[in-house]
């Protein structure tokens, strides 16, 4: 038989034989063509059931639907039966969405993931925008929330699904136009809100108090673009204010940081303390 060379569509889709009479190729679909399916990630029975509903009713050729109710199982499921949508919640038990996602990218690249929550928190945007730009090739995905009118979220979900579009809440498109914090940026948020000296920050992080002073700077500039630095109001507003605290308040306006990751920071934090004051002791 001679040589194959299929054209660029997946090979794997079809059957392809030799025919000698007609000295030609003759190429059949499978009599069972591949399924496409749709995942749902979230704890919250009630909303999944919705969600499930919603997405039979509207999009009854991606069934049958996946569903699952924790980060963990989000991201098995994702990688095992590679859905054409994956939509998760960002809060769930075991992992959350913005962890589930990272798995499913560095693994399944090719997903495309919307997220959908209630807690539309810049914490998590932030996350997720680093997420998005690490990854290779760039993944499609959107972000809204819950409370959108069913017409709209079926729209958003056929753009995403359909046209590999990313889609972003007009609500929160300013967040996502933010400048990115770094990490140590949003680990210094949570460090300010649990009371750490600069001393403290640098040893905590292996840096020198210039180093700290220079990031916390650049770190405060990012969140007040508007400040009255250079304006008539400067040098009262710098004996008026206190800026860690101002900078405090201002994540937890925008939700740069929450209660859940600043119990967690607290309690690692605890552990770090309890070896550095001993070391501390020796020095």
């Amino acid at each position: 038989m001679p040589a194959v060379s299929i054209p660029a569509f997946d090979r794997h889709l079809f059957h392809i034989q030799w025919e000698r009479q007609a000295r030609c190729y003759i190429i059949r679909l499978p009599s069972v063509l591949p399924e496409m399916s749709i995942l749902i990630a979230e704890d919250n029975a009630a909303q999944r059931r919705y969600l499930s509903d919603l997405l039979k009713d509207k999009f009854p050729d991606r069934l049958p639907l996946i569903e699952a109710q924790d980060g963990e199982s989000a991201v098995r499921l994702s990688v095992e039966q590679q859905p054409d949508l994956s939509i998760l919640d960002i809060q769930m038990p075991k992992l959350s969405g913005v962890k589930a996602a990272k798995a499913i990218w560095r693994d399944y690249p090719k997903a495309r993931i919307i997220f959908w929550t209630q807690f539309p928190h810049e914490i998590y945007i932030n996350e997720i925008r680093k997420i998005v730009r690490s990854t290779e090739p760039q993944p499609t995905y959107g972000f809204i929330h819950k409370n959108n009118p069913e017409d709209r979220f079926v729209r958003f979900i056929a753009a995403v699904l359909e046209d590999g579009a990313d889609m972003i809440d007009p609500a929160f498109k300013d967040q996502f136009q933010r400048p990115l914090l770094t990490e140590f940026e949003a680990e210094a948020l949570r460090y300010l809100a649990l009371g750490l000296s600069n001393w403290a920050i640098s040893r905590k992080c292996s840096l020198s108090l210039r180093g700290v002073e220079s990031r916390l700077a650049t770190l405060y500039e990012k969140l007040f673009p508007a400040h009255s630095a250079g304006t008539t109001e400067e040098s009262y507003d710098k004996l008026a204010y206190n800026t860690r605290t101002r900078a405090f308040f201002e994540a937890l306006k925008r939700g740069l940081i929450n209660g859940d990751e600043l119990e967690q920071a607290e309690r690692e934090l605890a552990a770090w303390l309890d070896r550095d004051r001993r070391k501390f002791a020796k020095e």
